[in-house]
């Protein structure tokens, strides 16, 4: 019986040897690359992935260097000296194929995908946080399990545009006042590591009084922000429903198409101009702010 390390080292090694045959399939000829392009992103220097992001310069690399750039990404999964390791690394960008590389690709393309969940699936065979942690960072010293895990993205079909954009956007939720409350009176008997409990009592009783002296007519919403990342918006060359996708653009995407799709190019965040946003009805100051819950006026 094979140990829960060994398998993830035999998944991982499985793993390489089909990036290995990628590589080889889309670096033996330049010259059949259509169309590439990436745009690489500052590093986030150790200690500094909580501070707010206000400003990123976005650099672009077209051509060769693209693609020798986008197949060394594909691979990046270790902690970079002086980098923060909870700031993943992304390489948004794109590569454009031949309609008949399609064949030879998608089997590919689908079996990294399928080793990545394998190797995902049996991380989490361990049994709570610290115990996947330290498997991991055990076995694979330096390993950023994010950055394995994260899936390789063929386009289904010929795009006719591509459109990088950066999102900033808040998860935004409806949260039951009633359901609220239970949760609230449920959470009195786990306080957090290193609080008094009855301390913790008397911030959950504060927060539960807070929801209730709320007037009949007040919603509550939970309003998480989400960190800034870069995404394309796909348009599809065909008649289909609905005409565009978004799509993450961690790593750079892969196209089989005769017909090089039109491109918006990532550019610096923030963007020149904004998006004119309907008046914000969510207040400003939260009414619980370790569960980002906000008072909501219809």
């Amino acid at each position: 019986m094979f140990t829960l390390a060994a398998r993830l080292r035999a998944t991982l090694e499985q793993l390489e040897t089909s990036l290995n045959d990628l590589t080889r399939l889309l670096g033996q000829d330049p010259s059949q690359i259509l169309q590439a392009a990436c745009y690489p992103l500052p590093d986030v220097p150790a200690g500094k992935e909580h501070e707010p992001i206000e400003q990123i310069s976005v650099s672009r690399l077209i051509g060769e260097s693209a693609l020798a750039t986008a197949l060394q990404s594909y691979r990046q999964w270790h902690m970079r000296a002086d980098c923060s390791s909870k700031a993943s690394f992304r390489l948004p960008g794109y590569l454009v194929l031949p309609t008949d590389a399609r064949p030879a690709l998608v089997p590919l393309v689908e079996q990294i995908n399928q080793l990545k969940q394998q190797f995902r699936s049996q991380v989490q065979e361990a049994e709570g946080r610290d115990q996947k942690f330290t498997l991991v960072h055990d076995t694979f010293p330096g390993l950023i399990t994010l950055q394995v895990y994260r899936q390789l993205v063929l386009l289904p079909r010929p795009a006719s545009r591509l459109g990088f954009t950066w999102a900033n956007k808040q998860i935004i939720r409806k949260i039951d006042k009633d359901e609220l409350v239970r949760q609230l009176n449920a959470a009195k008997a786990t306080p957090p590591a290193l609080t008094d409990a009855l301390t913790w009592q008397q911030c959950i009783d504060r927060e539960i009084y807070d929801v209730k002296r709320l007037p009949a007519g007040v919603e509550l919403r939970l309003r998480r922000p989400v960190k800034t990342h870069p995404m394309v918006n796909v348009r599809w060359a065909e008649e289909v429903s609905p005409r565009q996708q978004q799509v993450k653009a961690h790593l750079p995407l892969l196209l089989c198409q005769d017909t090089p799709p039109a491109v918006t190019p990532l550019g610096d965040y923030p963007p020149a101009k904004t998006r004119q946003r309907r008046p914000q009805r969510i207040a400003d100051e939260p009414l619980i702010p370790r569960l980002h819950i906000y008072p909501y006026y219809p």
